[in-house]
């Protein structure tokens, strides 16, 4: 019920909307640290993707040349 009342909690003095960082983006991060931040998640992911597909085609390969 507190958010159906009026005013709107979230247009109140002193809530998360007069909070917001300096570059108003909610994640409170800059750019750069954003992109470091998704590179260091993403950048190994595909790296084990890449090397999971890598052995299983290498094993496939192997068993064909032994047939």
């Amino acid at each position: 019920m507190f958010f159906l009342s009026i005013p709107q909690a979230w247009h109140l003095v002193g809530t998360w909307s007069e909070q917001l960082p300096n570059e108003t983006n909610l994640i409170g991060m800059s750019q750069l640290e954003l992109m470091m931040t998704l590179h260091s998640i993403f950048v190994p992911l595909v790296l084990v993707i890449f090397t999971y597909f890598f052995i299983k085609l290498s094993k496939e390969e192997k068993k064909k040349m032994k047939v």
